[in-house]
């Protein structure tokens, strides 16, 4: 391994380390959507003197003039559980809120099912936009007639809330519910024939779900349908204060790292979108609807499926996180290549193992031509030495010599790196699938490898690789003004591949081990070549 070949290994390594520690690009908006800070609402009207509490909205640093509404008799608060095939969600009677969901196909900590709504907050409350105001209803006691719904059969079945004041009902809130789907659908009523603007709230953002709090930020994302237009923003992008966005929205919703909110108009028209951070941990979403009679929305609270979410449509895959922009469409190929011979072969360490064999045979050629322009540098060395010494004192005439040495025995200077600056984008791709999609979340090898998106617990397989490496090395480095690279480079990548996921270091141990056993049989046919040579020279001289 020459020296070109060493510093390119050493500057993937390190762009590795500085990938994971740094969160990710985000796409901006066009021109045609403008981003504003929220307007502060109108005063109201003098004269008019409403029971009203001027409230601060979590991180919001402009006031919002709103008017708490609630019921004149107190009721005693009813939870309602919703039972389906895929989730199970309580429903608060105060402001008809969602207060849990849990998916039941997904563990969370202690092996029970995931949690996506945190602790406080109501999310899914509805605020009445009037002017001069705006009226929270996330504290109206409604009345519901269900006590629970247990939806294992083909058939819907809904939720309705009343919210009723002085006698008459001037609001419903109705969820509907498939038993196998992430889906559910809400509508919101107004019974009379006055057509009222509002607001969807969903004011707690999504609950964290894996052990690494850090790392899952990192994904954390504001995520956005206008027109034809996809918009991501990361969480360390988004403003405490709220912030709106104005356009044609078709969806808008929020990730974590492997699950997802998702908020969809049906035939209601949404021109204004806002997000704000919360605890600077999560983010908070809410829709404004234009004056409606009837509000139409699908919710979706599930994983980041990139095949369930490429069926339903509208471009709702475009949520699950590739990386990079550069790199998204090789993420995409090696996920699609994981998940092919994942459904023949259902252990994804051995899918990794395949795939670094495939990628082996792929880069065969460009390796072969590595190893032919690395000898051809090898045998130029006494030249290029002489070179250097005769020239010392004139640099740029020793370096026109040298690259006139390098043309005349049509040797690459840079060959020897190309499978490496290949293999670059490969490996971030793959990091990437490893790191963001669901189907890898918690997917296990053997023994101890648990996880093979988290890092390895005992560190086995990258102490592994670097003895490979070393072994490698040594059948690669000739010179020995690099031998201290052989001892150097094999403990600094244990270092580093210490805190990549185990599925990464699995793959690079097993191209290393692919490579020691490629390089043994070069060097073999090499050797015969020569003793070939070698005979007829021999007969010769007898």
């Amino acid at each position: 391994m020459d020296k070109r070949t060493i510093t390119a290994l050493l500057l993937i390594t390190v762009l590795i380390f500085v990938y994971t520690m740094l969160t990710r690009r985000t796409t901006q908006p066009p021109k045609k959507i403008v981003e504003t800070e929220q307007k502060k609402v109108e005063e109201v009207k003098q004269g008019e003197k409403p029971q009203e509490t001027e409230i601060v909205d979590a991180g919001e640093n402009k006031k919002e003039n709103v008017v708490t509404e609630t019921t004149e008799v107190p009721k005693e608060e009813k939870t309602i559980i919703v039972r389906t095939k895929v989730f199970t969600a309580e429903f608060s009677t105060y402001g008809a809120t969602l207060q849990s969901m849990k998916l039941l196909n997904y563990a969370g900590e202690g092996g029970k099912p995931v949690e996506l709504i945190p602790e406080g907050g109501n999310p899914l409350a509805v605020s009445l936009l009037e002017e001069g105001k705006t009226v929270d209803l996330s504290q109206f006691q409604t009345s519901c007639e269900r006590d629970s719904i247990n939806l294992t059969g083909g058939l819907k079945d809904s939720l309705v809330f009343h919210y009723v004041k002085n006698d008459t009902t001037f609001l419903k809130k109705v969820f509907v519910f498939t038993p196998d789907s992430y889906v559910m659908d809400l509508h919101i009523k107004f019974p009379d024939e006055i057509k009222r603007s509002a607001r969807l709230s969903f004011n707690t953002g999504l609950a964290s779900t894996e052990k690494d709090k850090r790392d899952e930020l990192a994904y954390t994302f504001f995520v956005a349908m206008f027109g034809d237009h996809f918009e991501r923003k990361a969480l360390k992008k988004i403003k405490e204060e709220k912030s709106s966005v104005e356009g044609r929205i078709k969806w808008a919703g929020i990730t974590s790292k492997y699950f997802l909110f998702l908020m969809v108009p049906q035939d209601t028209i949404v021109n204004n979108v806002s997000q704000w951070k919360i605890d600077k941990k999560r983010i908070g979403l809410s829709v404004s609807t234009g004056e409606v009679n009837t509000g139409n929305f699908s919710l979706y609270f599930g994983p980041l499926d990139y095949y369930l979410l490429k069926k339903m449509g509208s471009g709702f895959e475009q949520s699950v996180y590739f990386g990079w922009q550069w790199i998204a469409p090789i993420s995409k190929v090696i996920f699609f290549i994981f998940t092919g011979i994942q459904k023949v072969i259902p252990n994804y360490g051995i899918v990794i193992i395949i795939f670094s064999t495939i990628m082996m045979v792929v880069f065969f050629p460009l390796t072969i031509r590595s190893f032919s322009s690395m000898r051809r540098m090898q045998k130029l060395q006494p030249k290029m030495e002489g070179i250097r010494k005769k020239l010392k004192d004139e640099p740029q005439k020793m370096n026109a010599e040298i690259m006139k040495l390098y043309k005349q025995n049509k040797v690459n200077p840079v060959g020897g790196c190309l499978p490496l600056v290949f293999q670059m984008p490969v490996f971030f791709a793959l990091y990437a699938v490893l790191r963001s999609t669901i189907e890898l979340r918690r997917a296990p090898f053997m023994l101890w490898i648990k996880d093979l998106s988290m890092k390895d617990p005992y560190y086995v397989l990258p102490v592994v690789m670097g003895i490979a490496m070393f072994f490698q090395q040594k059948l690669t480095v000739t010179d020995p003004k690099q031998k201290a690279m052989t001892y150097f480079m094999p403990i600094f990548l244990v270092f580093i591949f210490s805190r990549l996921p185990s599925g990464i270091v699995l793959y690079w141990l097993i191209y290393n081990l692919l490579s020691i056993l490629q390089q043994y049989i070069i060097h073999r046919n090499e050797r015969k070549e020569v003793e070939t040579q070698a005979k007829p020279e021999q007969n010769e001289v007898s």
